[in-house]
């Protein structure tokens, strides 16, 4: 809301700036006829830029390609003048002093080399140039790559600390008739030679040359090859120069703080020791843009100049042509606004635009005193009509008010009466319950009373016999017999009926009761299938559970039973015909802090339209088999709120219904 009223006042104060006055509005027109050519104008310096650059990153890349094609040339002439030399007789017969003639000849006519020396195979110098004392290059990592490879290698870049300068090594082996290396020719290339290309090829002010290797080491660079030589080079510019291009250019600024527009190339070499050398060649962006800011700066100066000229004509055209006529028809809307309804500007209509405009005010001013006298009337008869319609919508509001009530009554008198439903259908269903439990329990009873009979007439014959003194041994014998055979029968039958009271205890319970304990959930649905026994003997269904023995939960038991039970009523009414034989299906499974319940029925199956009502209150497809359509509402009232979970409905004409329960637990 701030922002949005910030935004109102900002647009209020920039239609005021903008539109406050004639001269501002001529003003702002002269600069918004300006601006198209202040936007050509900054467009062509920004070509003109744009090209200057261009040219400048093409300069710069045809430079360090030329520095990479000599690079390329130093390593090819060194491994043509060292097999060359391989194949002297001198180095052949690794001649010491006759070698150390040789190469101090070749080294004064190659000023790009360091030194040039002579190893045999194991890597001790037997000549050098220039003279030195005779050192051991056995270990050096160069000469073993390249006595390993038997061909020409270039070497690691090494700093000669004495002489703070780096020098790259190329080994070139002498293979002997057995083409098995016998000795090494090695070249030290010296990257200051760079120096003097680099100054030859007159490169604008502040440019630079810089050499840097796969590990972001900066070799060397010119100018000031003392001051930045084997150090890190910037992190940016290794990350510009190590991309998927080998060659390219780019804007950076560098370790001196100068912006320079850089062209960059990696190098590789047949035979080194490292992937690759990077090298690049920065021009500075002031000097390439020196020419591309003054010509734009000339333009805009011009283009200011003009500008002024045509603001000072139009402040002088408005004070003349249109500001005079204004200030009258402004001095005459004053004195309407003043309530004078007779002011006129006296400005003749024929005088242009704005005489047309001072007609129209004085027609309008005319209009008003018209319509001044019209709404008077207008009011009085409103005022009228206002406490008439006041009245009504009294009476209205009143009629409302008590309509309201009314509805209100009869809203709490259904939900009154829906609870009241709802507990009708609970004990129905558990009085169904006890009716089937008493039928169950009949049965073992009766056996068990049978026997007892049975039992005490075995009992009175015995004892008659026993006091005639008539009883035998096997008299006795049968007796026992039949009392074994007797107890055991009492015994079974009335721990059926124990275990038929237990179960009907325990759902009847937790049916009536909202209790939350812990209990295992495969025991608990056989004791709801138990209880349910006498009305599922009666059909032909068979009933399955998918449930591990060990899932044990803690929830309210109650309405798993009163949910499953529903369930199942609700099938055995209306998913099969009469003498159908059908399948129940329970599957439970209990997955990341929730338990899946799927009760499903291979029944008739239901239209899209009954399944989408099914869980309404009081709606039912079986209203003349008793039915009141209160179980499914039951159902869903127990899954979403007494157990917070989900439920699911799916089912098509013939092919069955699946209840899917999501609960948390």
């Amino acid at each position: 809301m701030f922002g949005h009223d910030a935004y109102l006042t900002w647009c209020k104060a920039m239609r005021s700036f903008l539109f406050g006055s004639i001269r501002t509005s001529l003003i702002v027109l002269v600069l918004l006829a300006v601006l198209p050519a202040l936007a050509i104008l900054l467009y062509t310096g920004w070509e003109l830029r744009r090209q200057v650059v261009h040219d400048a990153e093409n300069y710069a890349l045809r430079q360090v390609q030329a520095m990479a094609a000599h690079h390329e040339r130093v390593v090819n002439n060194a491994r043509l003048l060292l097999m060359a030399l391989a194949r002297s007789s001198e180095v052949q017969s690794l001649d010491g002093p006759a070698c150390t003639v040789l190469l101090a000849d070749i080294l004064a006519r190659n000023a790009a080399y360091v030194s040039l020396s002579l190893a045999d195979s194991d890597g001790h110098i037997v000549a050098a140039a220039p003279k030195g004392g005779l050192g051991d290059i056995g270990a050096d990592g160069y000469f073993r790559n390249a006595l390993r490879s038997g061909a020409f290698t270039v070497g690691d870049y090494t700093l000669l600390k004495d002489r703070h300068r780096v020098v790259v090594h190329f080994a070139q082996p002498v293979l002997g008739p057995t083409e098995r290396p016998v000795g090494m020719l090695v070249a030290d290339f010296d990257l200051n030679y760079f120096g003097r290309l680099f100054d030859d090829t007159r490169l604008p002010e502040h440019s630079v040359f810089t050499l840097t290797d796969a590990n972001g080491i900066r070799l060397t660079r010119f100018p000031e090859t003392d001051k930045y030589t084997w150090i890190p080079d910037l992190p940016q510019m290794i990350q510009r120069m190590s991309g998927r291009q080998e060659e390219g250019t780019f804007l950076e600024t560098g370790v001196d703080g100068i912006s320079r527009l850089y062209g960059f190339k990696r190098l590789h070499f047949q035979g080194a020791s490292f992937p690759y050398l990077m090298i690049r060649l920065g021009i500075p962006v002031d000097k390439a843009l020196a020419e591309a800011r003054f010509v734009i700066v000339r333009n805009v100066l011009l283009m200011a100049l003009a500008t002024i000229l045509a603001l000072a004509t139009a402040w002088f055209v408005g004070e003349i042509a249109m500001l005079r006529r204004l200030d009258r028809l402004i001095a005459a809307t004053d004195r309407l606004k003043s309530g004078e309804l007779s002011s006129r500007t006296g400005i003749d209509g024929a005088e242009g635009e704005l005489g047309k405009l001072a007609a129209a005010f004085d027609s309008m001013a005319a209009g008003l005193e018209e319509k001044e006298r019209e709404r008077s009337l207008a009011e009085e008869q409103l005022r009228r009509l206002n406490d008439e319609l006041e009245g009504r919508v009294d009476q209205r509001t009143e009629q409302l008010a008590c309509a309201n009530r009314d509805l209100q009554q009869t809203l709490e008198d259904l939900q009154r009466m829906q609870k009241q439903l709802v507990l009708s259908e609970k004990l129905a269903a558990l009085g169904e319950l006890v009716a089937g439990v008493a039928h169950e329990i009949n049965t073992p009873v009766g056996v068990a009373l049978s026997a007892g009979s049975t039992l005490a007439e075995k009992n009175r014959a015995l004892a008659e016999l026993f006091a005639g003194g008539e009883m035998k041994r096997s008299d006795l014998a049968c007796f026992l017999d039949d009392s074994r055979e007797g107890a055991e029968m009492i015994l079974a039958n009335l721990n059926r009926a124990s275990e038929l009271i237990r179960s009907f205890k325990m759902v009847a319970v937790d049916q009536v009761s909202a209790n939350r304990r812990v209990f295992s959930v495969r025991g608990y649905i056989e004791e709801i299938l138990l209880s349910l026994r006498p009305k599922l003997k009666k059909t032909k269904h068979r009933v399955e559970v998918v449930c591990d023995d060990d899932l044990v939960i803690e929830s309210y038991p109650g309405a798993y039973s009163q949910i499953l039970t529903n369930l199942i009523i609700n099938s055995l009414v209306h998913a099969f015909a009469p003498d159908q034989e059908g399948t129940l299906r329970i599957e439970v499974h209990r997955t990341d802090g929730s338990l899946e319940l799927r009760y499903a029925d291979d029944g008739r199956g239901m239209t899209g339209e009954v399944r989408d009502r099914i869980f309404e209150p009081f709606f039912t497809t079986a209203r003349s088999q008793g039915s009141t359509g209160l179980g499914m509402h039951i159902v869903y009232n127990l899954v979403t709120h007494t157990l917070g979970g989900t439920i699911v409905c799916d089912s098509e004409p013939g092919q069955g219904t699946v209840f899917t329960m999501t609960i948390p637990v």
